[in-house]
Parts: structure tokens; C-alpha cells; sequence
């Protein structure tokens, strides 16, 4: 492979993340990251479970060398997405041609979500890159005019790879079927099934050495097991910040809509609608137009090397499914390791347009451009919603008590202003106990709109009124963009406590449905 040219991408990537690096909190997970390379303890949730080791191993080594552990990570979300440059190159040159490789690698350089991600201290884009090498390594093994001992060695580094993923992101479960694919192609191929335990083997090793760790950073495998059940059942139970469509058809059309295409190619959707997000817009659609009319003349199985067409297929289609059904469709995040196909099949449909498709290509790395600096570039010059939110309720009402019931929200206001009384809420009883348990209620309480609207309860809407917003890029606080604080009205305190009281059973049935 002709290094220079990806490297040069990988450049390109690299250098136009930089200006706009994340430099605070924003939301619940990259502060646990933040924490957790201060002082790893998986019990505290520093980071919360499943731990994340292989990647706040990394991340340890990168917070060494910078003194803020936000600007950190997302310097190590700039450095993988756009190393991933290297893996994505070799696939698609290895599948096509060096020409269409050229293309997806610099529209991945500019690709919105990659921006987004790309600048924020979260495990996806550097979980990404060990994805997409996975892959690159897989379609190695699976080639059948190569080398046994390449291909062996190869296989072997591919369940290294395995083990490392699900180090960073278990999410990435369903990427597992490439690693399968390339063990059977390989042992039907060459019968040497002693390099196929080797790498089986080697895969586990991998995994079990970074659980080991967890399980000794808890401090034993009952604690462990334990503290698995409880965030599990947690996470799949609380409310706030989920989408929450009325059937399957609606939730398609949402993820398809605001996912793939606002959030993941730049086009139109809410304040998202320059003309360069419009242009996006029809230059996808020439290029699904395009791929649709050449797929259907193509002949699949005749073309290339069937094994790599199978592995790819692998690749898709097990984690869409995946990501639609068993992944918050609300984050744009879980899509990610699927953007590289996406961009790499509207690359081939605008190809298909012939002595157009430079002027076509062109246009489209342009407008994503412009799209992806848009998207990222307030986060690091504005605080994010969560963080405007903690500044409020810590300068509000000096001299006077309050408390904040929050949901997610707590994490963030916890860790820049430890003092303010905050309150997490998993559920109404934690919020009755707790009002319930003054003689006197604080001088203020408030609420966020997260926890108003998850008792799903109209009535205690009459007691409160809204005392602040707190807004931001729906791209990059895609769950909390958008933040109501209310507080509790003066004159009817009595009153809200009195319906607490005696309307809890009512609210309570009414969260249970």
C-alpha cells in the first residue's frame, strides 16, 4: 500500500479536529472517562461499568502528558479517527480500487460525525478504529492468493483485535461475526485448524486479562458480578433522554432521518438547513440513484472475491440490526462504525455518474466540510447545556438553600461544583423519601425537565414554573441540547407536598405504564 496518501489523509483529519477540541463536561460519560483517569475505580463508576480498561488504559498514557483529562481524551479522539484513515483505505483499495479508496478516506476526514466524535472525549471513535482494522485484517485472512504463514499470523492478530474491541466498547458485540468468517475461511481453506484455535484462544486471553483486571479493581468476581446486575438493570430501566417512537416504522424514519442522514451525512434536519446541508442532500440522492441502477446490473456473486462480499455483509448487516434494536436510538454515536460502508456506497453511486463524478465527489467533500466545522465549531468556546446548567444553580440564590433533582445532569454538576445539593432520580419513590424528609423544604427546589417529564404526570406540572433554558448543537449534546430548569412556585409549596403525599400511588402506576 502507497503510505503517503492515506497518511497524508490521516493529516488532514488529524490537523482539522484540533481547533475544535472538547475542553470540559458535557454529559454523563466523558466525566466518569474524565474521573476514571484521575483514579480508575469501576465502584464509583469511574468510568461506570462495563470499565472500559483497554481504552482508559490509553487514555491513562494520554492524560499524563496533558494536564486536562477532557482535552486528553478528545485528543485521543482526534488521534484514532484519523488513524482510522489507514484501515479504511486498505479495505476499500483491497475491494475496488485505489481511486474510490482515495474518496472514502477523504470524506471520512470530513464526515460530520467523525467531526463530532472525532473532538469529544468518548470511547467510540478510538472502539471505531479497532473495528475497522479488525475488518482489514479479516479481508487479509480470507484471501486465498496470500501466504498460509501471512494469513495464520494475520488470523491470530485478528483475535488480538477482538479481545482489544470489546476492551473499549462491548457495544461492538455483533463485529465478532468478521472474526468467525475469517476462522472458517481459513480452516476450510488450509485445514490447519491449529492456527484457528491459536487465534480463538488468543482472542479470549485478550478478553479475560482485561476482565481479570476488572474483576480485581472491584475487588472480587461476587462484587463484580453484582455491580454488573445493578448498572444493567439500571441503565435498561431509568428514564430520560431516550427516544421513544409510538411504533417501529416511526423509529425507523427518525433513525434513518435525524441518524444517517442529519447527523451522520449533514443533511437537513431542524436549525441544520444551510444550503450546504440541502446540497448534501441531493448529491446522497444522486449517489443512491446511481449505486441502485449499477447494483442492479452487477452481478454479486461473480464479482471479486466472494469471500470478502460475505465478510462485508458480516460486517453491515449483523450490527444495523443491532444498532436499531438493542442501541439508544437517540445517539448518533452507535452508528459509527457503520458510516465508513455508508460514505464507501454513496462514493460508488456518484462513481457510477462517470465523467461527472469528480465535479459530483468534489462538491460533496465541500459541503461536508463545511457541515462538520459548523456542527463542532462552538464546543470549545460555549459551555454545553449540562455545564450552563451547573454554573446556574451554582451562582442562583447564594445565601439561600436549594436542591436540584436531575437525572444524567447530576453528573456533570457534581463534578464541577460539588457543593450544590443535587439528587439523582432513578425512580418516583427516591423523589418522594426525599422531599418527604424535610421538615422544611430548601428555600428553592428545582427540578430539570428530564425529571418533570419522566413522572409523566401533567398534574405536577401546575406546582412549578420554568426558571432557566439552556440550549446547544443537538450534534453534539444529541440527547441533552436542550435543558428546562423549573422550580417549585412559592405559593404552592404546601400544596405540592400535600399532592406527594397523597397522589403518589397515582404517579407512581402512571410511571410503571
Amino acid at each position: 500500500m502507497n503510505v503517503l496518501l492515506p497518511f497524508g489523509i490521516a493529516c488532514l483529519a488529524f490537523v482539522i479536529r484540533l481547533p475544535f477540541l472538547a475542553h470540559g463536561p458535557a454529559g454523563w460519560d466523558d466525566v466518569d472517562f474524565a474521573l476514571g483517569v484521575d483514579n480508575y475505580d469501576l465502584s464509583l463508576m469511574q468510568p461506570h461499568f462495563p470499565g472500559y480498561p483497554v481504552y482508559m488504559l490509553v487514555a491513562i498514557g494520554f492524560a499524563r502528558l496533558i494536564a486536562n483529562p477532557f482535552l486528553a481524551l478528545s485528543l485521543l479522539s482526534a488521534l484514532a479517527n484519523a488513524c482510522t484513515v489507514f484501515p479504511l483505505y486498505s479495505i476499500v483499495k483491497r475491494c475496488s480500487h485505489q481511486r474510490t479508496a482515495v474518496w472514502v478516506a477523504v470524506l471520512w476526514a470530513v464526515n460530520p460525525l467523525g467531526m463530532v466524535l472525532g473532538t469529544q472525549p468518548l470511547s467510540d471513535s478510538f472502539g471505531n478504529l479497532l473495528a475497522v482494522w479488525l475488518v482489514a485484517a479479516s479481508l487479509v485472512v480470507v484471501d486465498p492468493g496470500l501466504a498460509e504463514k501471512k494469513r495464520a499470523l494475520v488470523l491470530v492478530f485478528s483475535g488480538i483485535l477482538l479481545g482489544l474491541l470489546y476492551g473499549v466498547r462491548i457495544s461492538y458485540l455483533p463485529l465478532g461475526a468478521v472474526f468467525a468468517w475469517a476462522l472458517y475461511v481459513y480452516g476450510r481453506d488450509t485445514r490447519r485448524y491449529g492456527d484457528v484455535v491459536s487465534a480463538i484462544v488468543s482472542s479470549l486471553l485478550v478478553n479475560l486479562l482485561w476482565l481479570y483486571g476488572l474483576v480485581l479493581n472491584v475487588g472480587s468476581l461476587t462484587g463484580f458480578w453484582r455491580l454488573a446486575a445493578a448498572f444493567t438493570e439500571g441503565h435498561f430501566s431509568d428514564w430520560g433522554g431516550a427516544y421513544t417512537g409510538s411504533d417501529a416504522g416511526e423509529r425507523l424514519l427518525y433513525w434513518i432521518g435525524r441518524q444517517w442522514f442529519a447527523a451522520g451525512l449533514g443533511a437537513p434536519w431542524n436549525e441544520q438547513n444551510s444550503w450546504f446541508s440541502c446540497l448534501i442532500l441531493i448529491l446522497v440522492c444522486a449517489g443512491i440513484t446511481g449505486g441502485g441502477i449499477a447494483a442492479g446490473k452487477t452481478r454479486w456473486l461473480q464479482t471479486g472475491n466472494k469471500e470478502h462480499i460475505v465478510l462485508l455483509f458480516l460486517w453491515i448487516v449483523p450490527y444495523l440490526l443491532w444498532a436499531f434494536f438493542a442501541q439508544n436510538v437517540e445517539k448518533p454515536r452507535h452508528i459509527l462504525p457503520l458510516m465508513i460502508p455508508l460514505i464507501w456506497g454513496i462514493v460508488w453511486g456518484l462513481q457510477q455518474w462517470r465523467r461527472f463524478s469528480p465535479i459530483l465527489l468534489t462538491a460533496l467533500a465541500a459541503s461536508t466540510a463545511a457541515v462538520g466545522v459548523i456542527q463542532v465549531r462552538e464546543q470549545p468556546v460555549t459551555d454545553s447545556p449540562m455545564a450552563q446548567l451547573a454554573h446556574y444553580v451554582a451562582q442562583a440564590d447564594r445565601g439561600e438553600s436549594s436542591i436540584i433533582y436531575t437525572y444524567e445532569e447530576e453528573r456533570v454538576i457534581r463534578y464541577l461544583y460539588p457543593s450544590v445539593t443535587t439528587v439523582r432520580l432513578r425512580k418516583w419513590s427516591d423523589f418522594q423519601a426525599s422531599i418527604l424528609s424535610y421538615s422544611v423544604l430548601p428555600d428553592h427546589v428545582y427540578l430539570t425537565d428530564r425529571v418533570l417529564d419522566g413522572f409523566h404526570n401533567e398534574q405536577l406540572k401546575e406546582y412549578v414554573k420554568e426558571a432557566a433554558r439552556f440550549r446547544g448543537n443537538e450534534w453534539l449534546y444529541p440527547t441533552y441540547h436542550d435543558i428546562v430548569l423549573y422550580e417549585v412556585r412559592q405559593d404552592k409549596r404546601q400544596e405540592w407536598i400535600r399532592l406527594i403525599k397523597t397522589g403518589q400511588q397515582q404517579v407512581h402506576d402512571s410511571m410503571r405504564r
